[in-house]
């Protein structure tokens, strides 16, 4: 499966404005993974950090494969991780007052804490 999935991957390119992103198709590296674990893939791509701007290589989440995928599957489980990562930078390049407002590494908890805090239009009285 994964010389399977590095053959179908080593065909596609992704390029957004201009970052180029890359694949990486590997099995887990744990040890008791090591030679039979589960294939994944995952894009890397180069960029500024939004806190230091250093360019720095990031590593978008590990998108798992089964071993019963089609070719098909395979390309557009690609596409979903890129889709994805290009989301998180979308997120955190959206700023208010400097501050990035949809934060991809806010912790889900701290999200529940506020998420009552809906804003509401006022409704106004309409004759008829």
């Amino acid at each position: 499966m994964l010389q399977k999935a590095n053959d179908i991957c080593s065909r596609i390119t992704m390029r957004v404005l201009n970052t180029e992103f890359y694949l990486r198709v590997e099995r887990d590296n744990k040890e008791e993974y090591l030679s039979n674990g589960r294939v994944f893939l995952q894009v890397v791509y180069f960029a500024p950090c939004t806190k230091t701007k250093e360019f720095k290589e990031w590593h978008g989440r590990k998108w798992y494969l089964s071993e019963h995928m089609t070719e098909d599957e395979v390309v557009k489980t690609a596409w979903c991780a890129l889709e994805a990562a290009v989301k998180h930078e979308t997120m955190e390049g959206f700023k208010v007052d400097g501050i990035i407002l949809f934060n991809p590494h806010i912790n889900f908890e701290a999200l529940l804490r506020v998420s009552h805090e809906e804003v509401k239009r006022e409704l106004q009285n309409q004759e008829p």
